[in-house]
C-alpha cells in the first residue's frame, strides 16, 4: 500500500493542474490546450487507491466542468476514448465518458470517423452502465461514417475499418442496432417498446428523457434508424449478424429504413434451417407487434426446420388467431403509441401470413417432426377461426376475409392430410366439410372445400372397419340425396361425395357403386363434371388404373339384391325418396329405389349390373381402356366367350337368385313407355336372356306378350330388340302349343296389312314380320321336331322378296333379315313338295336370290347375309357344273363372287361370313353365334358341303394371285373370313400352308385393310398349323423382312399407284402399269417406265414393312432365331416416317426384344453405326428415321457409351438440319434439341464433373465453328445459337476455358440477329422515329436471352479466364458496328466491373482509356451505355491517375467540342459517373464539380439538365462549393473565353456570372466579403462583360451591382478600378442591342445606386434619353405583341418598346446618389425630376409639375404597371431623411413643386385607374408623397393646397370598392387632417 506522503504528492500534483486551468479560464484557446494536455492524466488519478485523491479529483472536475460550458471549448475526446478503452477503473471511466459526451459533438466529421472504430472495438466487454453510454457516443458520431459501396474493396474491409473484426463485439453491436430500431420515445419521454426489456430501454434511452429529444441536444431517432440500417447493410457485419435487425428494418413503417430490409433479406445467405435461429424467430414473433410479426411469418414459411417446433407454432398461431385481445402497437410515428386492435388492412395482413405459413407447416412438417402434435390441433383452431366469423353462413365478410376464409379450408384439409386421426375425428371433419361444402354461402371457397376434401380422401383409404365404412357411407349418401333446395342448402355437394365414394370406398362396395350411378342419371340436367366422375366410379380400369393388386368386382347378385329389391337409406335415416314424389310403382317393386326424377339412373343400374357378371363369368377378361367395346364385340362375335357365360349363368337355374331378378328388372324396364329407359333395358334383356338357362326365363315367358308395344314401336332399334327378346320368350318351351299359335295368329294379323299400312301401321308390320321370324326359328331352337310345323305355320305369310321390290327400304330390309332367321334355322323359302326339282331353281333366283343380289350390289349387308342364309335352307347339293341348271347353291356362290368390286371394306366382310355360312353352314362359327335360346339338340343344324368347301378354298387361293387391286382386296380378306370362322374344319386344315402364302404374298399390298388382313390370317394360321406349318412360316417373315425389295409381277391392269398420286395434269393420273407404257410413249422417253417401276416398288417395300408385325406378326417372329444383324434395321424402322410401319416395327421390337436395356448395351455400336451411315444416306425417309433413332438411342444414356460418336452425331445433325425436306429438317432439329438438352441437363446435374466436361470439349468447338454458330444456313446458326445459350446458362466451371471465345461470338449475334426489318425503318425515319427505335432496340437488347446467356457466362469469369477474355472484349468493342453488339460491350464491362470486381481491376485502366471515345459514338443510347459502363470501370480502377486522365478528358472534349452533341454525350458521360459511383465522383470533385458547375450553365438545355443535376447532387444550393472551387471554375471560365466556339464563350460567361453572384451570396450570408474571389473573378468577369450582346447575356448583368458593393474596399482605393467599373456599365448601358436594352439600363442604376462617388443622374438621363420621347407614331405602342424572349414576369406583358422606356424612366428616377438623398431629399429628388423631363424633351429648367411628361396618355400602361411602385419607394427613401422645418417660403415652393410634380404622375383624377392591385399601389404612391409633401414641402401649413388635394382623395375614395383601398385613402386623409 502507497503511503500517505504518495497520496499527498498526488493531491499537490492535481492542485497544480487545477490551479493552471484557473489561471486559463478567461482565455478559451489557452484554456483548451491545457485541458488537451492535462485533462486526460487528472482523470486517470480518479483511479487511485486513496480516497482523498479521487475526492480531489472529482472536485477538480466540477470546477472543470464549470469552465467547459462556453461553446467554443473541445477537450480531447480520442486520448479519453483511449483511456477508458485502457482502464478498468469505473470512476475513471465515468468521467472519460462524461467528457466524451461533452465533445463529441463538436469535432469535425472526419475526427468522428476516425474514433468510431476505437469505440466499437471491444464495446462487448464492460459494465451495461458504461457501455450503453460509449453506445450512444457511437450512435452520435454515425453520421460521420462513410459507407462504401456495396462489393466494393472498401467494402469487403469495412468490417475491420470500423473495429468490428472481433465477432463477438460484431454480433454486440448488430443486436443493439436490432433493438435501437424497435425503441419508441415521445417528447418526453421513452414510450412503450414492445420487444424491448425495462433494461433494454434503460440501455438505449441511458434514463435520461433527453436523450432522444433533437430539441434538448439528443439523437434523433428516425435519422438514427436509418444510418443503423445503412451500416447494417455494409459489409461491416455477416449476414447472420445482422439478420434478426434486417427483420427489424424491413418492418419499420418508415420507406426509408424498410427498403434497406427488404434488400437485405433478399441478399442473405443465412441458413433458414439453423436451429438456434429458428428458436430467436418464434422469441421475437411471441414479443413483437403486428407488421413485425408478419414479417418473421413470412421468414418461417421458408423454413423446414420451422416446422419442426411444434409448441412455438401453436403458440403463433393463438397469438394471432385465437387470441385476438392484444394491443396493436405498430411503430408508426415516434412519440405516439398506438392503444387499437391490430385490425383492417394490417390484421388481413397478419392472418394472411400466418396462413402461409400454417400452409408450409402442412405441406413440409409430415415429414419433419411428431406431425401429430401440431396437426390435429391446428385442425381445431383453424376451425375455431371459422366458426368466429360464423358457421356455415358467416357474418358479413370482407374480400379479404373471403380469401383467408378459403385459405383456412384448403389448410385444413391439407393438415388433415398429413395427420394421425381417430376414426371418429376423421368422420366428423369429413362430415364437416360436407356440410360447409354444402351450406356456406361463400362463392370463394367452393373450390378451397373441395380441395380440403380431396385431401381428406388420403385418410379414407380402403378397405375401413364395418363401423367406419357404415358411418362413411351413410354421410356420403345423405349429401348425395340432399335436394338443392332444402333446408340451408345453398349448393350441391354431389361431385365431391361422387369423388369420395370412387376414392375412399372399395370398388366392390354396393353402397359407392349406387352413388355413381346416381351422380350419372339421379337427377335431371346434372352438371357434366358429376356425370364424369360417377362414369369413372362404375369403370373398373379406371379405378385400378394405378393400383396393380387383385382387382375386386362387386358382387352382381348383392348388386341386384340392393338396387331392385331394397330400399337403400342412409344409416339412422329415413327413406332418401320419401321427401320427394314418388312414382307409381308396379307390384314387382323393382323400381323401388328410382323416384321419377331418377328413373333414368335405373338402365344405368341395369347395364352396370350386367356388365359386373359378364366380368365375374369371364375370369380371364383383360380389363384395359376400351373394355366395354371389347366385351360387347365378345358377346357378339366369340363363340367361346359365349358358351362360357352361358357355362357360368346355367349355375343359377332357380327363379329365385339374382339372375332371375336382374332379368325381371331389365324386362321391367323394357316395357316402360320412356324409349331412353326401354331401349337399354331392351338391350340388355336380350344379351342376358340369350345366354341364360331356359328354366330362368320361365316366369317371363308367359308375358311375352307385353312385348307387343316394343315389337310395334316406331324406333327401329326397338323393335328389333323387341322381336329377339319376343322369340325367345314367346317360343319358351313352358308356354303351351295354343299360346303360342294364339300369339303367331295375332303377329300374323298385323302383317296382313302390308300393302296398305303407312307410318306407325307399317312400323307395326315390319315388327310383326321380324318377332314373327324370330318366334318361328326359335321355337325350332327349343324344339328341333317341330320344325315342319312350323314351316307350315307360317306358309304363305311371308311375302317373296321380288314382290316387295316396291315398298320402302326399310321394309324390305326387315324381310331380309326375317328371312335371314328362317332360313338359318332351315326353314325352306319354299316348300319341297310344292314345287318341281327343275322349277326351284328358277323360282329361287326370281323371287330371293335376284331381289337380294341387287341390294348386295348396293352394299346392303342384311341383303348379303341373306344371301348365305338361302344357301343354308336350299337341300344339299355337291354339283360343280356351272352348267348344271338346278345349281342353287353355285348360283349363289356366283353371285356373292361378283360383289368384289364393292369399295366399302366392311361390306366383304359381310359377303366372306356369308361365303362361310353358304358352304359350313352350321358347322361355321357365324351361323353357331346366332343362337340366342338353350336348345337341347342340334337336329336343325345343316352340315358343311365338303366340296364346295374346298372349291371355294381353291378359287379364293388363285384369286388371291391376281392383279387386279379390287379382287385381290376381296379375295384377302373372304379368305380371311372363311379360315376365321371355318378353321376347325379338315378342309381348311390341310391347306394352311397355301393359305399362308397368299397372305405372305398380300402383305404387300398399299391397302391397308389388306394388310391388316393379311396380318391377322397369317397370325391365324400360325395359330392352328402344325410345327412344321409355324416353322415355315417364321422363315417367310424374316426372309420378307431382311431380304431385297418385293418383286412385282405386273400386267396391263396391275395397280401400280394410288389414283391421284401421280396427275398428268388433264384430270387424270398414273396408276396402272399400262398407263405408265401409255405415258412413256407419249413423251418419247422409255426411261420413264423404269423409273415409275423404281417408285412403285419403292412404295411397296414400304407396304410391306407396314403391315409386318401386325396383329400377330411380331409373336410369330419373336419364337425364332433372330439374326443380330436385325436390330440395326429394326431399331431404325421404329422411328419410321410412315406412322403404320412404325407402329408394326414398334410391336415386332417389343416382340422380338424382350431385355431391351441387354440388347441396346449388346448391340449399341453396331446400332448407332448404322444410323450415322443411314443419317446420309439417298432416301429421305432413312434420313428422317435416323435422326429420330440417334435422339432415342442416345437420351438417357450415359456419355461415356457414345463419347466417340458424339461430334459425328453433331456434325450429322446440323448438316441435316438443312436438308432439302421440310420433315427431315424437322426430325433434324428435334434431334438437335435432344443432344442440346441432354447436354444442358448434364451440366446442370453434374456440373464440372468429367462427364460434363467431356461433353463440353466435344460439343462447344464445333457449336462456335463455321459448321454451327457461324453457319451461313439461318436455320443452323439460329440453332447453334440456342444451344450455345443453354449451355451458357448451366455451363458452370466446365464453361471456363470457352468464354474468351464465346462473350465475342455473343455480341455478335447481338447485332446479326436482330431483324432486318428494324435496320429498314431505322434508315428512312426521322431524327425523333430514331431516337424512339433506338430506346427499343435498346430494351430489345436488355430482354434479350443473348444477353442472359452473356451473363450465365460471365458468372464463371475468374483472373485465370479474365487474363484471356480481356484483348478479346477489347478488339470487340474496337470493331463492334451494330448498336446492339456495343450495347452489350457496355453491359458486359458493367456486369465485370460490379461482379468481377478483383480480377478485372488489373485490366479496368485500359478500358477506362478506350471508353474516352466509346462515350462519344454518334448513337446516344451507346455512347450513354459506354458512359455508365465507364462509370463502372471507375470505381475499380487501382489507381488514381486513371480516374483523373479520364475526369480531365471529358472536360477537354467539352471545351473541344463543336456542337452541342458532343457537350451532351460528355454531360452523359458526366452524370453516369455521378450517379453509379458518387464516391469516385467525390473524389474527382476537384476536376469535375468545376466543370458541371460550367456546364449547368451551357447554351444547351440538356446539358444544362443534365450538369444541373451533378450539381444538385453533390454541391446541393449553397453557394460555398462555388467558393471552395473558385480558382478551378475560374481557369474553366479563362478555357471557355478562349475557345473559338462562341456557345463555349457564352457558356464561360454565364458560369463567371454565377460565380460572382454565389461568392457575393455567400459574402452576405456570413456577413464577410471575400475580397481575394472577387479579385480573383474580375478579370474574367470583365472579359465575359465585354462580349458581344448574346441570347442571355442580361444574366451577366444581374449579379454586377452586387460585385460593385461587395468590391467597394478595392475600387474606394483604386480610382483606375472605380473608373473602370463606371465604364463598364455605362459600354453595357449604351449597347446597341433592344432586347439586351432594359437589362442594361436597369443595371445602369442599380451600379449607380451602391456607388456613393458618383452623381450619375445626369449621365443616366444623357444615355437613355433617347429612349424616352415616343414619335407620334409611336404612340400605339402598347398595343404591340410581347417580343419573343422577354420574360413575362418582368414585363408584365408589356412589349419591348414600353420596357425600354420604363426602364429608361426607373434608371433616371432611381439613379440618384444615395448618400446625397440623405443629405438633401427634396432638391436631390428635383434634380432627378429636371433630369427625367429634360431627358424626355423639355425646353425649360423647371419641374412642369402641372403636367409632367411621366403623366402623358400613351404611358398610362407603363405608371400603372410599374411607376406607382417606383414612386412610393423612392418617396419613401426620401421621406426616412427629410428634416421636418419650416423654411422660406421660396424653398417652400420648391419643394412643393416637387410634391406636385410626383402627385400629378399618380393619375389623381383619373376614373380607370387599372386592377385593383394597380389601385393599391398607387394609393400607397400618394400616401407616401402627402407623408413627404408634409414632412419636407409644408403641406400641414398650406391650407389651401391641402384642401385641393383632400378634395381630390375624396373623391378617389367616394370611387373606390376596395375596402382595403379605401382604408389606405383613409389614412392619406388623415395625414391631410393632421
Amino acid at each position: 500500500m502507497a503511503a500517505p506522503a504518495d497520496a499527498k504528492r498526488e493531491i499537490e500534483l492535481i492542485e497544480k493542474v487545477e490551479w493552471r486551468i484557473l489561471s486559463a479560464s478567461s482565455d478559451e484557446e489557452k484554456l483548451q490546450g491545457l485541458l488537451k494536455v492535462y485533462l486526460t492524466p487528472l482523470l486517470l488519478k480518479a483511479g487511485s487507491e486513496h480516497v482523498s485523491v479521487r475526492n480531489k479529483v472529482i472536485s477538480t472536475c466540477q470546477t472543470i466542468n464549470k469552465l467547459v460550458k462556453s461553446p467554443g471549448i473541445v477537450l480531447p475526446v480520442p486520448s479519453l476514448l483511449d483511456q477508458y478503452k485502457a482502464t478498468e477503473q469505473p470512476l475513471v471511466r465515468h468521467f472519460d465518458l462524461v467528457y466524451i459526451q461533452h465533445s463529441v459533438g463538436k469535432l469535425d466529421r472526419d475526427e468522428q470517423r476516425a474514433l468510431v472504430p476505437k469505440a466499437f472495438r471491444g464495446i462487448s466487454n464492460g459494465s451495461t452502465s458504461s457501455i450503453s453510454r460509449l453506445f450512444n457516443v457511437t450512435l452520435r458520431m454515425l453520421p460521420a461514417v462513410k459507407i462504401p459501396p456495396r462489393g466494393s474493396k472498401e467494402d469487403v474491409d469495412f468490417r475491420e475499418a470500423m473495429g468490428l473484426a472481433n465477432p463477438e463485439d460484431a454480433r454486440f453491436v448488430a443486436s443493439w442496432f436490432g433493438k435501437l430500431l424497435l425503441l419508441r420515445v415521445n417528447a418526453t419521454s421513452s414510450a412503450e417498446s414492445p420487444g424491448l426489456t425495462d433494461a433494454d430501454i434503460s440501455f438505449l434511452t441511458l434514463d435520461k428523457p433527453g436523450t432522444w429529444d433533437p430539441a434538448a441536444g439528443g439523437l434523433n431517432l428516425p435519422e438514427t434508424r436509418i444510418q443503423v440500417a445503412n451500416l447494417l447493410a455494409s459489409g461491416a457485419f455477416t449476414d447472420k449478424e445482422r439478420f434478426i435487425p434486417a427483420i427489424y428494418t424491413a418492418s419499420s413503417s418508415d420507406y426509408r429504413v424498410s427498403g434497406v430490409g427488404d434488400d437485405l433479406l433478399k441478399r442473405s445467405s443465412v441458413s433458414l434451417e439453423d436451429q438456434d435461429l429458428v428458436q430467436k424467430l418464434f422469441e421475437a414473433h411471441s414479443r413483437l407487434p403486428p407488421p413485425y410479426r408478419i414479417r418473421i411469418l413470412g421468414v418461417l414459411s421458408k423454413s423446414e426446420t420451422a416446422t419442426t417446433f411444434t409448441d412455438d407454432i401453436l403458440a403463433a398461431f393463438r397469438r394471432n388467431i385465437a387470441s385476438q385481445a392484444e394491443v396493436g402497437d405498430a411503430m408508426q410515428i415516434d412519440g405516439q403509441t398506438s392503444t387499437a386492435k391490430p385490425t383492417g388492412l394490417e390484421l388481413n395482413k397478419l392472418h394472411r401470413a400466418l396462413f402461409e405459413f400454417i400452409n408450409w407447416v402442412a405441406r413440409i412438417g409430415p415429414t419433419k417432426t411428431d406431425y401429430n402434435k401440431i396437426g390435429p390441433p391446428l385442425v381445431e383452431l383453424l376451425k375455431d377461426f371459422i366458426k368466429r366469423q360464423g358457421w356455415p353462413k358467416p357474418g358479413r365478410l370482407s374480400l379479404d376475409e373471403s380469401v383467408l376464409r378459403s385459405r383456412a379450408y384448403e389448410t385444413i384439409g391439407i393438415l388433415a392430410k398429413g395427420a394421425s386421426m381417430s376414426e371418429h375425428d376423421r368422420l366428423a371433419l369429413a362430415g364437416w366439410l360436407f356440410r360447409s361444402l354444402s351450406e356456406d354461402p361463400t362463392p370463394d371457397v367452393v373450390v378451397n372445400i373441395d380441395g380440403a376434401l380431396s385431401s381428406l380422401t388420403s385418410l379414407f383409404k380402403p378397405p375401413h372397419s364395418f363401423i367406419v365404412n357404415r358411418q362413411l357411407q351413410s354421410i356420403l349418401l345423405t349429401y348425395m340425396t340432399l335436394k338443392d333446395d332444402e333446408g340451408d342448402v345453398v349448393r350441391s355437394a354431389r361431385h365431391a361425395v361422387t369423388k369420395w365414394a370412387n376414392h375412399c370406398l372399395p370398388f366392390s362396395d354396393i353402397y359407392a357403386r349406387w352413388i355413381d350411378i346416381l351422380a350419372i342419371a339421379g337427377r335431371p340436367d346434372e352438371r357434366s363434371d358429376v356425370v364424369e366422375e360417377g362414369h369413372k366410379g362404375l369403370d373398373p380400369w379406371a379405378y385400378y388404373a394405378n393400383d396393380h393388386k387383385s382387382r375386386t368386382l362387386p358382387d352382381w347378385k348383392e348388386m341386384v339384391q340392393m338396387f331392385f329389391k331394397e330400399s337403400i337409406t342412409p344409416l339412422n335415416a329415413s327413406p332418401i325418396w320419401a321427401r320427394g314424389p314418388r312414382m307409381e310403382v308396379d307390384d314387382r317393386g323393382v323400381s323401388i329405389n328410382f323416384p321419377a326424377e331418377s328413373l333414368p339412373a335405373f338402365p344405368v343400374a341395369v347395364e352396370f349390373c350386367k356388365r359386373i357378371l359378364f366380368l365375374t363369368a369371364l375370369k380371364d377378361f383383360l380389363v384395359e381402356p376400351g373394355w366395354e367395346r371389347r366385351l360387347e364385340a365378345l358377346l357378339q362375335s366369340d363363340l367361346a366367350s359365349r358358351q362360357t357365360i352361358r357355362g357360368y349363368l346355367f349355375a343359377f337355374p332357380r327363379q329365385e337368385h339374382a339372375l332371375f331378378h336382374l332379368l325381371r328388372a331389365t324386362f321391367e324396364g323394357m316395357i316402360k313407355e320412356d324409349v331412353k329407359i326401354a331401349e337399354p333395358c331392351a338391350r340388355a334383356f336380350v344379351d342376358l336372356a340369350s345366354l341364360s338357362p331356359k328354366a330362368v326365363l320361365e316366369p317371363l315367358a308367359s308375358r311375352s306378350l307385353e312385348l307387343l308395344p316394343l315389337v310395334k314401336s316406331n324406333k327401329k332399334e326397338l323393335r328389333a330388340l323387341g322381336s329377339k327378346a319376343f322369340g325367345i320368350l314367346a317360343a319358351h318351351p313352358s308356354n303351351p302349343a295354343e299360346f303360342i299359335a294364339r300369339v303367331r295368329e295375332t303377329l300374323v294379323a298385323i302383317t296382313k296389312n302390308l300393302t296398305t299400312a303407312v307410318g306407325s301401321e307399317l312400323n307395326a308390320v315390319e315388327g310383326a314380320f321380324l318377332a314373327l321370324a324370330h318366334l318361328s326359328s326359335r321355337c325350332i331352337y327349343y324344339s328341333p321336331e317341330s320344325s315342319a310345323i312350323v314351316g307350315a305355320a307360317i306358309d304363305g305369310i311371308f311375302p317373296t322378296l321380288d314382290s316387295v321390290s316396291s315398298c320402302t327400304m326399310s321394309t324390305q330390309e326387315i324381310l331380309f333379315e326375317a328371312y335371314s332367321q328362317l332360313w338359318t334355322a332351315a326353314i325352306p323359302p319354299v316348300p319341297a313338295n310344292e314345287i318341281s326339282q327343275e322349277n326351284m331353281a328358277d323360282l329361287l333366283s326370281k323371287a330371293f336370290i335376284e331381289p337380294l343380289v341387287s341390294h348386295a350390289k348396293k352394299g346392303n349387308e342384311k341383303a348379303i347375309t341373306g344371301l348365305g342364309r338361302l344357301a343354308i335352307s336350299i337341300p344339299a347339293t355337291e354339283a360343280l357344273d356351272p352348267n348344271t341348271p338346278d345349281d342353287v347353291l353355285g348360283s349363289i356362290l356366283d353371285k356373292l363372287y361378283s360383289l368384289y368390286d364393292i369399295k366399302q371394306a366392311q361390306v366383304h366382310f359381310a359377303v366372306g361370313e356369308a361365303i362361310a355360312a353358304a358352304i359350313a353352314c352350321w358347322d361355321a362359327d357365324v351361323i353357331k353365334l346366332t343362337v340366342d335360346v338353350q336348345a337341347e339338340e342340334t337336329g336343325f343344324g345343316v352340315s358343311k358341303r365338303p366340296v364346295r368347301l374346298a372349291a371355294v378354298l381353291k378359287k379364293l387361293l388363285m384369286d388371291c394371285k391376281t392383279t387386279k387391286p379390287s379382287l385381290l382386296k376381296a379375295s384377302g380378306i373372304w379368305l380371311f373370313c372363311v379360315i376365321q370362322h371355318c378353321s376347325h374344319l379338315y378342309e381348311v386344315q390341310s391347306r394352311l400352308r397355301e393359305c399362308q402364302v397368299a397372305f405372305m404374298r398380300l402383305l404387300s399390298a398399299r391397302d391397308e385393310l389388306v394388310q391388316e388382313t393379311a396380318s391377322r390370317g397369317l397370325a391365324l394360321v400360325y395359330e392352328k398349323g402344325d410345327a412344321a406349318l409355324k416353322g415355315e412360316l417364321v422363315r417367310d417373315l424374316v426372309s420378307f423382312f431382311t431380304g431385297s425389295a418385293p418383286q412385282l409381277k405386273v400386267d396391263q391392269e396391275t395397280e401400280l399407284f394410288d389414283a391421284g398420286a401421280l396427275p398428268t395434269g388433264d384430270g387424270k393420273s398414273v396408276t396402272s402399269y399400262k398407263d405408265i407404257v401409255s405415258l412413256a410413249n407419249e413423251v418419247g422417253d422409255p426411261s420413264l417406265v423404269y423409273k415409275f417401276m423404281s417408285l412403285a416398288t419403292n412404295a411397296a417395300t414400304w407396304s410391306t414393312r407396314s403391315a409386318f408385325g401386325r396383329f400377330g406378326l411380331s409373336n410369330i417372329l419373336a419364337e425364332s432365331e433372330i439374326d443380330p444383324k436385325l436390330y440395326p434395321k429394326l431399331y431404325r424402322y421404329r422411328f419410321d416416317p410412315n406412322q403404320n410401319v412404325r407402329r408394326s416395327m414398334n410391336d415386332i421390337w417389343k416382340a422380338l426384344v424382350k431385355d431391351p436395356n441387354a440388347v441396346m448395351e449388346t448391340h449399341f455400336d453396331s446400332i448407332m453405326k448404322d444410323l450415322l451411315k443411314s443419317i446420309l444416306g439417298k432416301e429421305w425417309r432413312v434420313r428422317e428415321a435416323s435422326c429420330a433413332a440417334i435422339s432415342d438411342l442416345v437420351s438417357g444414356r450415359s456419355f461415356e457409351k457414345y463419347e466417340r460418336y458424339y461430334k459425328d452425331i453433331w456434325s450429322a445433325a446440323l448438316k441435316v438440319l438443312d436438308d432439302v425436306k421440310a420433315t427431315v429438317r424437322n426430325a433434324a432439329l428435334h434431334l438437335c434439341i435432344a443432344l442440346s438438352t441432354t447436354l444442358v441437363r448434364q451440366l446442370e446435374e453434374s456440373g464440372s464433373t468429367a462427364t460434363a466436361k467431356a461433353m463440353m470439349n466435344e460439343a462447344l468447338p464445333f457449336l462456335l465453328s463455321d459448321k454451327g454458330i457461324e453457319s451461313g444456313v439461318e436455320d443452323v446458326k439460329i440453332f447453334a445459337t440456342i444451344t450455345v445459350m443453354n449451355i451458357a446458362k448451366s455451363g458452370g466451371d466446365a464453361i471456363k476455358p470457352y468464354i474468351p471465345t464465346l462473350i465475342p461470338q455473343f455480341l455478335g449475334l447481338l447485332s446479326t440477329i436482330e431483324p432486318e426489318a428494324i435496320n429498314y425503318h431505322y434508315q428512312r425515319a426521322g431524327e425523333d422515329n430514331r431516337e424512339k427505335i433506338d430506346k427499343l432496340r435498346s430494351a430489345m437488347v436488355s430482354r434479350s436471352p443473348i444477353v442472359e446467356a452473356i451473363d450465365n457466362t460471365l458468372r464463371s469469369v475468374d483472373s485465370t479466364v479474365m487474363k484471356n477474355l480481356a484483348p478479346r472484349l477489347l478488339e470487340s468493342i474496337k470493331s463492334a458496328l451494330g448498336m446492339p453488339t456495343k450495347l452489350g460491350c457496355a453491359r458486359v464491362l458493367s456486369t465485370l466491373s460490379t461482379r468481377h470486381a478483383l480480377s478485372f481491376a488489373p485490366y479496368s485502366p485500359t478500358f477506362v482509356a478506350l471508353m474516352e471515345k466509346q462515350i462519344l459514338d454518334r448513337n446516344d443510347e451507346v455512347s450513354q451505355n459506354y458512359a455508365r459502363a465507364a462509370a463502372y470501370l471507375i470505381r475499380i480502377v487501382p489507381d488514381p491517375e486513371p480516374k483523373t486522365r479520364y475526369a480531365d478528358r471529358l472536360v477537354a472534349l467539352y471545351l473541344t467540342s463543336e456542337d452541342e452533341t458532343r457537350r451532351q454525350k460528355v454531360a452523359d458521360a458526366v452524370l453516369a459517373l455521378s450517379k453509379i459511383s458518387p464516391d469516385h465522383f467525390s473524389a474527382l470533385e476537384t476536376n469535375l464539380l468545376p466543370f458541371a458547375f460550367l456546364a449547368r450553365h451551357d447554351t444547351d438545355d440538356y446539358v444544362r439538365k443534365e450538369a444541373q443535376e451533378v450539381w444538385d447532387t453533390h454541391a446541393g444550393s449553397s453557394g460555398l462549393t462555388v467558393v471552395r472551387y473558385l480558382t478551378e471554375v475560374v481557369v474553366l471560365v479563362e478555357r471557355c473565353l478562349g475557345a473559338a466556339q462562341w456557345g463555349i464563350k457564352h457558356t464561360g460567361a454565364l458560369a463567371v456570372a454565377s460565380a460572382v453572384e454565389a461568392v457575393v451570396a455567400a459574402g452576405e450570408a456570413s456577413g464577410r466579403v471575400n475580397l481575394e474571389g472577387l479579385k480573383v473573378l474580375w478579370p474574367v468577369y470583365d472579359r465575359a462583360l465585354a462580349l458581344k450582346t448574346f441570347e442571355g447575356k442580361e444574366r451577366l448583368l444581374k449579379p454586377l451591382p452586387g460585385f460593385v458593393k461587395a468590391y467597394g474596399a478595392r475600387w474606394k482605393e483604386d480610382a483606375k478600378m472605380a473608373e473602370l467599373l463606371r465604364k463598364v456599365v455605362v459600354r453595357e448601358a449604351k449597347r446597341n442591342n433592344d432586347a439586351y436594352r432594359p437589362h442594361a439600363f436597369q443595371c445602369l442604376w442599380r451600379v449607380a445606386a451602391v456607388r456613393d462617388d458618383l452623381e450619375m443622374v445626369g449621365e443616366i438621363a444623357e444615355i437613355v434619353g433617347g429612349y424616352l420621347v415616343v414619335e407620334e407614331a409611336d404612340e400605339d405602342v402598347m398595343d404591340v405583341d410581347q417580343p419573343k424572349g422577354v420574360s413575362k414576369g418582368r414585363s408584365k406583358g408589356l412589349d419591348l418598346r414600353s420596357l425600354t422606356v420604363w426602364a429608361a424612366m426607373e434608371a433616371i428616377l432611381k439613379g440618384y446618389n444615395r448618400v446625397t438623398m440623405k443629405q438633401d431629399p427634396m432638391s436631390t429628388l428635383r434634380e432627378v425630376v429636371l433630369a427625367l423631363e429634360s431627358a424626355a424633351g423639355g425646353q425649360s429648367k423647371s419641374l412642369n409639375a402641372a403636367s409632367p411628361y411621366v403623366a402623358r396618355h400613351e404611358f398610362q400602361t407603363i405608371r400603372r404597371t410599374f411607376w406607382y411602385d417606383c414612386v412610393k419607394e423612392v418617396m419613401e427613401d426620401a421621406v426616412g431623411e427629410v428634416i421636418v422645418h419650416d423654411g422660406n417660403a421660396s424653398t417652400l415652393v420648391g419643394q412643393r413643386e416637387v410634391v406636385k410634380w410626383f402627385l400629378n404622375t399618380l393619375d389623381l383624377g383619373t376614373d380607370d385607374t387599372g386592377t385593383e392591385n394597380q389601385r393599391m399601389a398607387r394609393v400607397k404612391a400618394v400616401r407616401a408623397t402627402l407623408r413627404l409633401g408634409k414632412a419636407g414641402a409644408g403641406l400641414s401649413v398650406d391650407n389651401g393646397w391641402r384642401a385641393e388635394i383632400r378634395r381630390v382623395v375624396d373623391e378617389a375614395l367616394g370611387k373606390e370598392r376596395s375596402l382595403e383601398v379605401q382604408k389606405v385613402w383613409k389614412e392619406c386623409l388623415e395625414l391631410l387632417s393632421t
